[in-house]
C-alpha cells in the first residue's frame, strides 16, 4: 500500500509545486520595440432616456458624429525604447497613411506635437514612473504597460495605478464602488518560451448630484436626476518572460453615463490591441 501511495504523493506534490511557480515579469527593452496599435472608439447606442432628454446632442449630433467617424479611422503605432537610466520610454504615435492626403482636426493637432498622442515611462519592473503627466494619459500607460513589481504565481492578483473617473468639486457622490484587479491566469509554453497570461478586470462607478445646477445647463429635465458614470476595462494579455515584452494585448474599455456635455453623452467603447511588429 505504501508503494502505491508514494508515486501518488509525488505526483500531487509536483502538481502543487508547478501551480505555485512564481515568475518575474520584467521589460527587457534593449532597442526600439514597435507595436502595431489599435485604439479605436466604437460609439454605442444611447438609452431611450438619454436620446429623449439630450437636447444639445440633438443639435450637435451631426458634427460629433463626423468627428467620431474620423477618430475611428486613425491608425497608431507605439514605440518602447530604453532611456539612459535603463528605464523604458513609451511613445504612441499617429501613423500617417501615405495614400491618404486628407487631414482631420485630430491629425492636424497631432502633427503639431510630432504625431505623439501618448507618452509615458515605466521601470524595467513595470512600475509607472511618469507621474508628471495628466491622469488620463497615465491611466492608459498603466493599463497597457504597468507590470507587477514582485514575482507572482498563477492566481495571484494585484492592482494598477489608475483612477478612471474624474469629477470636479461641484459633484457630490452618494453611491460609488471601485474594482481594480489584475490576475496571472496561466503560465504556458509557446515555441519553447514561457508565456504569462494576464487578465484585467477594472471597473469604477459613481452616482450623485452636481451642486450648482450644472446639469440644467446641458440638457432639459435633468437638474433633479442623479448623474452617474461607469467605466470599465477588461483585457487579456500575453507576456513573453524570456523576451520581456507583450506578444499580444487585447482589451475593451467601456464608458456609460447620463452626463451630457455638448452632445457627448451616451455609451462608448474603445478597443485596444498591441501586436509587436516583426
Amino acid at each position: 500500500m505504501k508503494k502505491l501511495l508514494l508515486p501518488f504523493i509525488l505526483i500531487v506534490f509536483t502538481a502543487n509545486a508547478q501551480q505555485r511557480e512564481t515568475v518575474d515579469l520584467k521589460w527587457k527593452i534593449a532597442d526600439t520595440l514597435t507595436y502595431k496599435t489599435v485604439m479605436q472608439d466604437v460609439i454605442l447606442e444611447k438609452s431611450k432616456e438619454q436620446t429623449e432628454n439630450d437636447s444639445i446632442a440633438e443639435k450637435m449630433s451631426g458634427m460629433f458624429k463626423a468627428m467620431q467617424e474620423q477618430l475611428s479611422d486613425l491608425k497608431y503605432e507605439t514605440k518602447l525604447f530604453p532611456d539612459k537610466n535603463g528605464n523604458v520610454d513609451i511613445a504612441m504615435m499617429l501613423k500617417k497613411n501615405k495614400t491618404d492626403t486628407t487631414e482631420t482636426l485630430f491629425s492636424g493637432m497631432a502633427k503639431m506635437t510630432g504625431n505623439i498622442v501618448l507618452r509615458g515611462k515605466v521601470s524595467p519592473q513595470g512600475e509607472l514612473l511618469s507621474f508628471y503627466y495628466k491622469s488620463a494619459q497615465n491611466n492608459l500607460i498603466s493599463i497597457l504597460f504597468e507590470l507587477p513589481t514582485k514575482p507572482v504565481a498563477i492566481g495571484d492578483e494585484w492592482d494598477l495605478k489608475v483612477d478612471m473617473i474624474s469629477m470636479d468639486q461641484n459633484f457630490k457622490a452618494d453611491t460609488l464602488y471601485k474594482k481594480n484587479v489584475v490576475r496571472l491566469k496561466d503560465i504556458k509554453r509557446n515555441n519553447g518560451n514561457k508565456i504569462a497570461v494576464i487578465e484585467y478586470d477594472i471597473e469604477e462607478f459613481v452616482s450623485g448630484d452636481f451642486g450648482n445646477g450644472m446639469m440644467a445647463m446641458f440638457s432639459k429635465d435633468k437638474a433633479d436626476k442623479k448623474t452617474f458614470m461607469r467605466m470599465s476595462h477588461k483585457a487579456t494579455a500575453e507576456f513573453d518572460l524570456e523576451k520581456g515584452y507583450w506578444i499580444s494585448y487585447d482589451g475593451i474599455m467601456d464608458v456609460e453615463t447620463n452626463f451630457s456635455l455638448m452632445g457627448m453623452s451616451g455609451n462608448k467603447r474603445t478597443e485596444f490591441k498591441l501586436t509587436p511588429e516583426k
